[in-house]
């Protein structure tokens, strides 16, 4: 961030913080970090506002969009998975992740939620999912909110003339404001495009329910391979579609 970033973050704070802290929850990857360590910059510096405000506000934010998700997940157990596949950049990889960490830990590993890219948007879902309670969801919701942000803002109290360094050298590098943006759309727009050459693959490897009924019902010798993730097998458990490999 600039020095002019930093003007601007001390004036509008309470905008800002927010609606990044809630474009990470829908899984946007817009700078919220380093907003937060020039807000605790700030604060050692006197200027800005309260910091037990500040967090605060984070929760309540990050509680009423989160809690969403959660009840979400808990209605639409099924079609949160679409949802999320579709906010993903990595789905494959974003959901392993997110239920091993909640089958180890369950509804604590909200606490770590929001330090791994990509969990802060799929565990708030999944706790909804496997039915965690919801003060239960709320206090750990809370909790994990207040660490991540009192983490960050705390580290930019506690090195607020590093951080004023390092937004004095990046305003002299003035075109890597410009450069990283774009390299972060390209990768965005690669990604995309990866995906949509990869869907019509798996449309071509699934069968019907009704068409695979009919093989089994003219005994066809046929071999079932669920690769599914529990956690999807799961909430697709006594329903929907099976796929054949």
């Amino acid at each position: 961030m600039t020095p002019e970033t930093l003007q601007m973050l001390d004036q509008y704070a309470f905008v800002i913080l927010p609606a990044l802290l809630v474009a990470e929850q829908f899984g946007l990857p817009l700078p919220a970090v380093p907003a937060l360590l020039g807000f605790g910059a700030l604060a050692a510096y006197g200027q800005g506002s309260s910091i037990p405000l500040m967090l605060s506000t984070l929760a309540v934010v990050a509680l009423i969009v989160d809690f969403t998700w959660y009840e979400f997940g808990r209605r639409r157990s099924a079609q949160v998975l679409r949802v999320i596949g579709r906010l993903s950049l990595e789905p494959d990889v974003c959901l392993p992740r997110a239920e091993e960490v909640f089958s180890r830990y369950g509804a604590r590993g909200m606490l770590i939620a929001k330090f791994i890219p990509g969990l802060t948007t799929i565990l708030p879902p999944l706790a909804g999912v496997f039915a965690v309670g919801r003060a239960r969801f709320a206090v750990y919701e809370v909790a994990g909110v207040l660490l991540w942000s009192g983490t960050w803002i705390g580290v930019g109290y506690v090195f607020s003339d590093a951080v004023t360094v390092i937004t004095a050298r990046v305003e002299q590098l003035g075109l890597w404001l410009v450069v990283i943006p774009a390299l972060l759309g390209a990768y965005i727009v690669v990604k995309f495009l990866l995906r949509r050459r990869y869907r019509p693959r798996l449309r071509i490897a699934t069968i019907s329910p009704e068409a695979l009924d009919g093989l089994t019902a003219a005994g066809e010798d046929t071999t079932f391979i669920d690769r599914r993730p529990p956690v999807e097998s799961s909430s697709h458990a006594g329903g929907a579609g099976t796929k054949a490999a």
